[in-house]
This record gives structure tokens, sequence and C-alpha cells, in this order.
């Protein structure tokens, strides 16, 4: 096909597979998509549409389709073409003409010779309970006993704590899995598995290993902590080192491993094999064939999600992250090179297997510090997986190889986004029963009391880059998005769990309606929230059934949009244009926060200090309408620095910034005490 305007059977064909030959600018302008474009996107879907006999052939091909792979039965009743038999969730088989009052949950359907997986889901989950609480960036956090970063047990401590002052929810970054070698990814939101935790996040010395080892180990491991009086005295610019976090963890972990299995089942979930060299006491004793062969062993009993995300670590250790760069023979799960590379590396990929077990106990323990919490603890879901990483080597049939999310322009970004993150193929979710969605959003929800997910109008379209193009030149594939939404809304009630969707900025009406719907809550953000004549909203007029914060990480803190840093960070980034009508138009946007604050009576003058106004803030925060509001430490401890600058890589410290006071200091400060008082009178 040339470049240029879409035939009429190109434009089917793309309608058929879900991708938009024309999409609605963030200017609500129709913008027509070239045929090259359209001609690649249906390549990643295996769809050959070079030519004009091939769209044709891809056509007929298309027509010929049966039954579809799945169905989403609701309040409807689904009329099959003919008797089949359904298997239910729990073992049971009907015959069956038509699907009709099913119980919630994953079902499947033989109909002739064709199958499909039927979902269940619930019309509406439970409603969520009206309260207040803490969004924070694990990472920031820093206390005496963490080392360097924050911890799962920081975060135990913090949830602990937030339950104490009567807070009902903390929602905290992703704490997928990131790369570790060569270097430490630090985004969140670049994880390298979904499924899987940062063995960044592991507390050392709270591990069952570190209290079964003899003095002398013990010793030898608290001097591998970072200095904790350095830590306390932080400048205003320090930033979090990631590789020398991970180094002595690493170090540490490799001295308390032969300790490990000598508490048992304290150690270890029952569905998990020991760690090889249990009680030897003696990590020389690792060269020896015995140690090797329990080794092997335990690799080959590990499930094989763990196996596989253990075995993509060792891998990258020795080849180097980018799986596609690896020997041919080791580039997926089931190459022909893995088993001998299973047991060349048996004691690395048992290693990344226990830190992973070591990661679950503790974020477990974590949870149950939320006791008391009429929601807990809301985990953070990232848009995609890096292309480079655990979950793109384990589950790469599922996703489009060498296409890239992102967003088209808009008057922010004039080129568009490309966040390097492989989409699902619809068409493969769909033929697995979206089991791949499944179990990650069972592993997300495994020790939370909610989600939030990122970018949740991906559940309904993506913005999807060919490989080898610029932002500009992609489009939009749909997804099923009954399907996304009945997955997640029966992963969320298996799990009692809460939904958020973040659905700021150009989403279509039908994003916010379909969570609304089924009881999801959307986000409102004081910074975006306006009424039909642009003015800013009043937090008492935002709708019901959201999230409401100040701000988010990818928008300045409350003392930085005062001191308009999210100007001067921009334009020392490169990112703006005009540095004086940026600085012009958030001069405007402050004035009309303090005539906010003024008009509500939050605050008395708007000439009132940087602190009276953060606390004006927050007292406004508190009559929002939303079901559940959040305040930043960042916001209340004066943070100028925001977590993220979009558009950013190296140009900004990004998700290394720690909080400026450690978690025992925060704590007891007084603006915390001031927030914690305003946010307890909603």
């Amino acid at each position: 096909m040339s470049v240029g305007a879409v035939s009429a059977d190109l434009a089917a064909l793309a309608a058929a597979h879900g991708v938009a030959t024309t999409y609605r600018s963030a200017d609500d302008e129709t913008v027509e998509v070239s045929a090259d474009v359209v001609v690649d996107v249906l390549a990643a879907l295996d769809v050959d549409a070079s030519t004009d006999e091939a769209v044709r052939a891809a056509l007929d091909d298309r027509r010929g389709t049966a039954l579809p792979p799945t169905l989403v039965v609701g309040n409807a009743a689904v009329d099959l073409p003919e008797p089949g038999e359904l298997t239910l969730e729990d073992g049971g088989v009907r015959s069956v003409t038509v699907l009709e009052d099913l119980p919630v949950g994953y079902h499947h359907l033989r109909c002739g010779a064709a199958e499909a997986a039927v979902l269940v889901a619930p019309e509406r989950l439970a409603e969520v309970p009206r309260t207040w609480g803490w969004m924070v960036q694990l990472y920031s956090l820093h206390s005496a006993g963490s080392w360097g970063c924050g911890d799962l047990t920081d975060l135990r401590d913090l949830l602990a704590a937030a339950a104490g002052q009567g807070a009902g929810a903390v929602l905290c970054n992703p704490l997928h899995a990131l790369r570790l070698d060569p270097s430490v990814e630090s985004s969140p939101y670049s994880p390298s598995s979904r499924r899987f935790l940062h063995p960044v996040s592991l507390r050392v010395t709270a591990t069952p290993a570190y209290r079964a080892a003899p003095a002398h180990v013990r010793h030898a491991v608290d001097r591998l902590a970072p200095d904790s009086g350095a830590l306390a005295e932080r400048d205003a610019g320090a930033l979090i080192d990631y590789d020398a976090v991970w180094a002595s963890k690493r170090a540490a972990l490799s001295l308390l491993r032969p300790f490990a299995a000598s508490v048992g089942a304290l150690e270890r979930d029952d569905a998990l094999p020991p760690v090889p060299g249990a009680g030897r006491g003696d990590s020389g004793d690792d060269t020896g064939d015995a140690l090797a062969a329990e080794h092997r062993a335990a690799v080959a009993a590990l499930p094989d999600d763990l196996r596989d995300v253990a075995t993509w670590y060792a891998l990258a250790e020795r080849h180097g992250p980018e799986w596609r760069d690896w020997p041919e023979d080791l580039r997926g799960p089931d190459a022909p090179g893995i088993p001998a590379a299973r047991e060349d590396l048996a004691d690395r990929i048992s290693f990344h297997a226990w830190c992973q077990r070591l990661l679950d106990r503790q974020l477990a323990d974590a949870h149950a510090a939320t006791f008391g919490m009429s929601v807990g603890l809301i985990a953070d879901l990232a848009v995609g997986c890096a292309p480079d990483g655990a979950d793109a080597w384990a589950l790469q049939s599922f996703l489009a190889p060498g296409v890239h999310v992102g967003a088209p322009p808009d008057g922010f970004n004039q080129r568009g986004q490309d966040w390097s993150l492989p989409p699902w193929r619809p068409d493969r979710l769909a033929a697995s029963g979206y089991a791949p969605l499944r179990e990650m959003l069972a592993a997300v929800l495994r020790h939370a009391d909610g989600v939030r997910i990122d970018h949740v109008a991906g559940l309904w379209r993506l913005w999807w880059i060919p490989p080898n193009r610029p932002a500009t030149e992609g489009t939009y594939v749909s997804y099923d998005a009954q399907a996304m939404l009945a997955v997640l809304a029966i992963e969320a009630s298996r799990a009692g769990a809460v939904v958020v969707g973040e659905d700021l900025g150009t989403v279509e009406p039908e994003v916010t309606e379909g969570l609304t719907d089924r009881g999801m809550l959307g986000c409102s953000v004081l910074w975006f929230q306006r009424g039909p004549s642009g003015d800013l909203l009043p937090p008492s007029s935002w709708e019901p059934m959201t999230l409401g914060t100040i701000s988010t990480h990818d928008l300045p803190t409350a003392t930085g949009f005062l001191r308009d840093e999210h100007v001067r960070a921009r334009s020392e980034a490169g990112l703006l244009t005009d540095v004086d009508a940026a600085r012009e138009q958030a001069a405007t946007e402050r004035t009309e926060l303090l005539d906010l604050l003024v008009s509500q009576g939050a605050l008395e003058r708007a000439d009132a200090s940087e602190e009276e106004v953060v606390t004006a803030l927050h007292r406004l925060l508190a009559t929002a309408s939303s079901r559940i509001v959040l305040a930043s430490f960042t916001d209340v401890l004066d943070e100028v620095r925001q977590p993220n600058l979009p558009g950013t890589t190296d140009a900004y410290p990004n998700w290394r910034i720690p909080l400026p006071l450690s978690l025992e200091e925060l704590l007891r400060d007084r603006r915390v005490l001031a927030t914690v008082s305003a946010l307890k009178g909603r």
C-alpha cells in the first residue's frame, strides 16, 4: 500500500482488527491516519495488508470467523448458534443453548467445533467508603533501618502509623520488579515485570535468614549498610543512588543465603521449594556437586511464572538486560537453550526466586498493618512493561513486537509521546481468555486492598507507534473494553478491592462513564478540575466517584507550584519554547488558585505565607465530594521538586528524589499533624 489515503477495503480490514484510520485530536479535529501507518500496525497483528490482493484475502479470512474467542455475559442473555457445553470455573458442566444466570468467574464454552472463554463479572463493585489518606513514593521514604531508599518495612511502618492517625487508605507507587543489571532502573512505570516485586525494596535485616545467622554474619551484614547518619543529614539536592543500594543488599543477601532455610516454614510458602544449602553456614559449599544438584531441583520445582522471572534475572546478569540481543536460543522461556541455561545458572535462578519469596512475605507483613483501615493499601499498576524486561521476554507472544505505546500530539507535547512500552495484542488476549491480564491483576492484588490503573483509557484503546516511527506516526488500536473491565471487576471483587482509574487528560466520556457504572473511581486533581466556564472547580463540586488529590507525581508539588518550579524545571530541561509565556500562565494559574482558596473560606487573604497556603490547600481538599481524598508528603513537607518531569530522562532526576525528612521525623512533623487534623474532619 502506498503512503496516503486509506482505501475502503483497507479501512474495513483495519476496523475488523480495531485499528483506527481516523481519530479526534486534542483540538477535537478529525485526523486521517496514513495508509502506510495502518499497514504497519496491521503487520504487528500478523495481518498482511501490503497489497490490495493481500487486503482482500485478509478480509475473506476475517469474515469466516465463527464464535468469538471470548464472550462477556452480563445481564442480557446470550443466544448460542447451536447447543453447547459450558464448563464452569468450579468444574461443573452444563448443557446450554443460551448463556444466562451464570456465576461470577471464568468459564469455558464448547459450541460445535468452536470454543470460547466466558467471562461473568459482578454488575458493580461494593460501595467505596468515604475516607482520606496518604499517597507516597515508597523509594522516597528513608528511616533508621532502611538502606538508602524506602523499603517494604518502611511501608509497613507507614501503614501502621496511618491507621493510627485514622487514615483509611494509602496509595503507593508501583512496586513492580525493575531492571537490576547493569544498572538499576529508576522508573517504577518502566517495569521489568508487573507480576513480581522490586528486589531493591527488600529490608535485608527483616529477613528470617538475618535472624537465623550467627552474630559474626549479622555483623558483616550490618557493616554493608549505608551510613544512617549521612542519610539523616542529606542536603536538599541529594538523590537516591539505586545502584549503591542494590550492591549493598545483593552482597548482604549473598552472606545470608546459607542460613535461609534453617527457619523452615517461617521462611517460605508451602508451594515453593526450600532454599538450597539450608543450614550449611559456609558459602564455600556452593561449588559442590550436592549443592548444585539442590539448586537444580529447587529451580525445577518453582512455579512457572516465578521460574521464568528468576531465569530472566539470572540471564540478564550474564548477557545484559536486552534479551533481544541474547543468543538466539535464549530469546524466550521455551527457547531450545533454556533447559541448559537453567542447569548452568541454577544457583543464580534460585537466588532471585528466594528474593521474590522474601519480598512477597514482607509485602504481606506490610499489608497486615492496614488492619482497621476502611480501604487499606492501594497498589499502582503501570500501563505496560519494559520491552527489554522479564515480562516482555516471558509473555512476548501476547505483546506486539517492536510497537511502542504512547500518545498523539497535543498542545503540551506537539511531537506526541513515546513511552517505549510494548502493548498487549488484543487478539492474543482474547484467544487466551485474557489469562495474562487475569494473572497480572491477581498478582498485584495479592497483598493490596485496591488498585490504581495508570492510563486507564488503555483498557479501551492505546496509541500504537509502529517500529522505527516517531510518536506522530501512530494510530489507536481498540481493545474489548467490556472484557478488560470484566476481568478487572472479577479480580477486584475477589480481593475485596477498590479500583481507581487514572482518567486525567484527554479521555473519551465512555471511559469515565464505564468506570462509574461499575463502581470504580476516576480521578480529580485540583490543578485540572474546571467548570463549564473554565474556572477552577471547588472540590465540593467534584464528581463523587473519584479519588481526589491536590497534585500527582507528574505535576508540580504545592510549593513548587507556588514558586513556579515547574516552569524553571521544564525550561532547564529544554521542554519550553517560550519561557516568558509559561511564567505568565503560571502566574495566572497561581492567582486563580489563591482566589479559589479565599472564596471557599480556606484562606483569609491571598497574600498569605507559603505555609499558610499549603495548609489551606489541605483544608480545601478536605471539603472534596470525592469518595477518597489523599494528601502527598511532598506537598505537606514543602518539597519543591516534583517526583517526575514527563518528557525527560537524564535532564531531570526522575524517581530519585527522597523526602526531606526521615519517616520517624515526618510522622511527628507539625505540618503532617496539621494535615491529619484537617482531613479527619471529612
